[in-house]
């Protein structure tokens, strides 16, 4: 692990041991906080089911409103959010929402092994290197980023949003639908 990922790790430990790290679910965490207003950094990254296929969020966003989900399999609260994330996918899907995971600084073998026992029904991206680190400004994990429809980021915090409906109204009903490779 890259000393910026070590980092990342630390403080990702130390925020979920200070004051947790789900928005309102866990007793004793802290609600989310709102991202100031813009346009979600576009990026292009690699699927983890198959190296040659990428995400390029931009054109995802263009159609669809995205649930951007940071996350490693060293967080315990990441891992936790998973099952939830996997009933929004097939709950919402039908309305649009993409929800995409950002996994940061994990090798893509590990993370083949690790959804054999932790199923992700949704698409997963690999962020390798930390690039969107410092453009997202993560200090810790799991992070979750509403980007609307046309790319406005509606929502940035610690854990999910306990919005989600209301999110995916203002978000935008999508007119086609943007598939996201696996």
């Amino acid at each position: 692990m890259s000393p910026q990922g070590r980092l990342l790790a630390v403080f990702s430990i130390l925020l979920t041991l200070t004051v947790g790290c789900d928005s309102g679910s866990v007793p004793g965490c802290f609600p989310a906080r709102i991202a100031p207003r813009g346009t979600a950094p576009d990026f292009e990254l690699s699927t983890l089911e198959n190296p040659k296929n990428t995400v390029r969020l931009s054109e995802v966003y263009a159609e669809n409103p995205v649930l951007l989900i940071f996350w490693a399999t060293w967080c315990p609260p990441c891992v936790e959010e998973i099952p939830l994330l996997n009933e929004w996918h097939e709950r919402y899907q039908g309305r649009g929402l993409k929800i995409l995971g950002v996994n940061v600084q994990e090798r893509r073998e590990e993370l083949l092994d690790f959804r054999k026992k932790f199923p992700i029904d949704y698409p997963v991206v690999l962020d390798a290197e930390g690039a969107l680190i410092s453009s997202y400004g993560l200090v810790g994990l799991p992070v979750s980023v509403f980007v609307a429809k046309g790319g406005e980021i509606l929502y940035y915090g610690f854990g999910l949003p306990v919005n989600i409906e209301e999110l995916l109204a203002k978000g935008g009903a999508p007119q086609a639908r943007k598939e996201i490779p696996e």
